[in-house]
């Protein structure tokens, strides 16, 4: 993805885990990057100090990137190489308050290749949340954002034709979400809603409305400890059905089990398994239920140490001709390491495997990541990073290997 928002990849996984089949081009499943720190460390060098705005405080930055692409459309073979200089410019703003805080941001990307301008692309986000405590066991969350997004060319169905750009969408995305959690059992219920509306006409097949519903049961078993169930059901709207096609339209609905760990001690985050049926409106594609599954799990051995496991089993939505639908698996193990004070390091081991039923294609994918990042001042920070990937394929035309390295100047205050 282009768009800049590792800031929020937690919240983006938690809407895959709830919605089970929003199309993966807008779950990042290309980012092999965790995008997020889990260190118990905090920031000593790189700290950003807000500007003040009554009560509210506001937080400018701007990321600059330097990378090398050795396969810039994600082709088997007759690979193009270029360099690309990413420049993506942001702003948040914080209102706290004892029961009720508010937030902003507003994030944009542009990225300029050095010889294949064909694909060059801007991308941006607005985004607004809310939370209210209305007591210390009670919390309402409310999120919604609008974000134009540049598909990546490695996506399992991205664009495979060079002579014009790569795909953009708009996104439109909303939830809300209650929580209360007493001494011994506790509860939580979400709803979101996403469309998604591509800007070419000749994408607009893949227009694609969603909404979806969790709701969970929580019992805690021990003081950072708690076990739930959890059922859940998305709905699919495409927006259009092209002629002699069948209609893709579907709800997918299940549960699961699993624990959740607070934070506080060695181990924290949550797991969960169960299945989940695929229901589709048009009695052509078949229904199935198969195992549905997610993990979100950080274990800090120390302070400056972090191990995470992250990993989702669910449908997602489909354009692929021929497949009636498809299933992802997806796992990312890292590693997060404060090597000093002023220079952090994370590594990472990617898989990815997506099914396309009907068809009868199989995709996947192996990655291997690493970041070092130095903190000059508290204004700025200098990066590195490398991503390796490579896709096989039941289909050899959809193979690729791929590295990307970068430098990243990273400027806040």
């Amino acid at each position: 993805m282009v768009l800049m928002k590792a800031r929020s990849t937690a919240r983006a996984a938690i809407a895959i885990a709830v919605a089970g089949g929003l199309p993966a081009v807008a779950a990042h499943a290309q980012d092999l990057r965790s995008g997020k720190t889990f260190l118990d460390v905090p920031e000593a060098v790189f700290v950003p100090t807000p500007l003040r705005l009554g009560s509210a405080t506001a937080t400018i930055g701007i990321d600059g990137k330097l990378e090398y692409d050795s396969n810039i459309y994600a082709q088997p073979s007759g690979e193009k190489d270029d360099f690309k200089l990413l420049v993506s410019p942001y702003v948040e703003v914080v209102k706290p308050g004892s029961r009720l805080q508010l937030s902003a941001r507003a994030a944009g990307s542009v990225r300029r290749y050095f010889k294949y301008e064909r694909e060059n692309a801007e991308a941006g986000e607005v985004a607004l949340g809310a939370v209210w405590t209305p007591s210390a066991a009670d919390k309402l969350t409310a999120n919604a954002s609008w974000s134009h997004v540049i598909e990546d060319r490695g996506e399992p169905e991205g664009r495979t034709v060079t002579s014009i750009g790569p795909r953009k969408l708009n996104v439109l995305d909303g939830d809300l979400s209650y929580s209360r959690q007493g001494a011994r059992l506790g509860f939580m219920v979400r709803g979101s809603a996403s469309r998604f509306r591509y800007t070419s006409d000749f994408d607009e097949d893949r227009d694609i409305d969603n909404y979806a519903l969790l709701g969970r049961v929580l019992v805690r078993a021990a003081p950072l400890l708690n076990g739930f169930v959890e059922g859940f059901v998305s709905k699919r709207d495409y927006r259009i059905t092209p002629p002699g096609f069948p209609n893709r339209d579907s709800t997918t609905y299940g549960g699961r089990v699993g624990v959740s760990i607070d934070p506080g001690g060695t181990v924290r985050g949550e797991a969960a398994v169960g299945l989940y049926h695929f229901n589709p409106k048009d009695p052509l594609i078949e229904a199935r239920t198969r195992l549905s599954a997610q993990a979100s799990l950080t274990y800090s051995p120390q302070p400056r140490t972090a191990i995470t496991l992250d990993g989702f089993i669910g449908n997602v939505a489909t354009y692929r001709t021929g497949a009636q639908s498809r299933e992802d698996m997806r796992f990312r193990l890292g590693v997060q390491q404060e090597i000093r004070h002023n220079l952090r390091g994370e590594a990472g081991l990617v898989y990815r495997r997506s099914k396309f039923f009907g068809a009868g294609d199989v995709q996947k994918i192996y990655g291997v990541t690493g970041d070092l990042e130095y903190s000059l001042n508290r204004r700025v920070a200098i990066g590195a990073d490398v991503r390796y990937s490579k896709r096989t394929s039941s289909d050899p035309f959809d193979e690729f290997e791929r590295v990307r390295a970068g430098l990243t100047l990273r400027l806040h205050y």
